[in-house]
């Protein structure tokens, strides 16, 4: 019994993780712009829909790439990642939307399937979406303001971001092949289309827009698909900000690395990006950017430097327990008061803020990076 349980939970575990980590709209978290200024594009590389402004908050709807999906301000388009980072924030302007369904679903008091039903919304009821939380997104309709799960809300963006057709790439947006030999050049998104070409690994390609897992490539005079999991982007910053004032290199790789987890689900004992426990993930994203860290909390906070709340830097480690002799908690403060971490069983790698219980539990900072 206990190896079929095992194996129950493995296999949940598994499709949670995968399910997440799709481009979809199960993935839809809220992060803000860490640049000066970021360009909103059409398209990965496209034509630049918008300048946001540092501090702006975005929906992100896919981070599977080095370029995300993001949607603000009824406008949908692609930033480069490296520009963003966590917040808390849950109110901002996403945009319009409508309900899509097979019949009705519910719009709820809370981020949650256990909270109450305030209305059940019918398919295509338009809804105004004013912000992000816990994975749902915050909306207003018939003068009530509640929940519904981003699986049943399409949002009104970018029309060209959305088709991903138009706005060629530039040179800025380039990639790569990455495979163990070769892969497919397909005529169509899809396996079953025609080959056009057969692609070495590490060939060069130009980049257009990447929809429902596929890229449009162009390369040695043709235009054609390859599914994105073969593909290595190469972001040009200039192309992609217009100014950049962040902290250093160190830091700024801890935070995208640790970044890429989000949505990935808490397992006991886990520390692969099948599955994270809080000391498995804070050892992970250190030992794939800085340096490698010990494994278990109580560890990492014996043998870090010891930082006070006021002078914690984005990349320090955050510890909290009923102690310093009894460290039950760690993760990684991003700056603003908040740090990412794999919190609990049935919860996932996310944002929180330094304050509520994790303030009061907070035992200090640790220091890997001097710099």
């Amino acid at each position: 019994m206990k190896s079929t349980k095992t194996l129950f939970r493995l296999l949940v575990s598994g499709a949670l993780t995968a399910s997440m980590l799709l481009p979809s709209s199960l993935a839809v978290y809220q992060a803000k712009v860490k640049a000066d200024s970021l360009y909103l594009r059409s398209a990965p590389g496209g034509s630049v829909i918008a300048t946001l402004s540092q501090g702006t908050t975005v929906a992100v709807t896919n981070n599977s790439s080095e370029w995300y999906k993001v949607i603000v301000d009824g406008k949908e388009g692609y930033v480069s990642g490296s520009y963003l980072t966590g917040t808390t924030a849950t109110d901002f302007s996403v945009g319009s939307g409508k309900i899509t369904c097979s019949s009705t679903v519910n719009l709820r008091s809370e981020a949650n399937t256990s909270s109450s039903i305030l209305a059940s919304l019918s398919n295509g009821t338009a809804v105004t979406i004013t912000g992000v939380s816990g994975g749902w997104y915050k909306v207003s309709v018939n003068g009530k303001t509640g929940y519904v799960h981003p699986d049943y809300v399409q949002v009104n963006g970018g029309s060209s971001a959305s088709t991903g057709t138009t706005a060629s790439a530039p040179a800025a947006a380039a990639g790569k092949v990455s495979c163990s030999s070769t892969v497919n050049l397909r005529a169509e998104a899809n396996t079953s289309s025609n080959i056009l070409a057969s692609l070495a690994n590490g060939t060069a390609v130009t980049l257009g827009a990447k929809e429902n897992g596929w890229y449009k490539v162009s390369v040695n005079g043709k235009s054609g698909y390859i599914k994105a999991d073969y593909i290595t982007t190469s972001v040009s910053s200039s192309a992609n900000m217009a100014s950049y004032s962040g902290l250093s290199a160190k830091r700024t790789a801890v935070l995208d690395y640790a970044a890429k987890f989000l949505g990935v689900p808490y397992v006991y004992g886990g520390s692969t990006p099948s599955g994270f426990d809080c000391s498995g993930f804070t050892s992970y994203v250190y030992k794939n950017t800085v340096c490698s860290i010990e494994r278990v909390a109580q560890a990492q906070f014996d043998t870090t430097t010891r930082v006070s709340r006021d002078e914690l830097l984005p990349g320090d480690l955050v510890f909290f327990g009923s102690s310093a002799y009894s460290i039950s908690h760690v993760g990684i403060y991003v700056g603003d008061g908040q740090f990412i971490h794999a919190p609990h069983t049935g919860d996932v790698v996310k944002y929180d803020s330094l304050s509520g219980s994790y303030a009061t539990r907070f035992q200090g900072g640790g220091r890997v990076i001097f710099d």
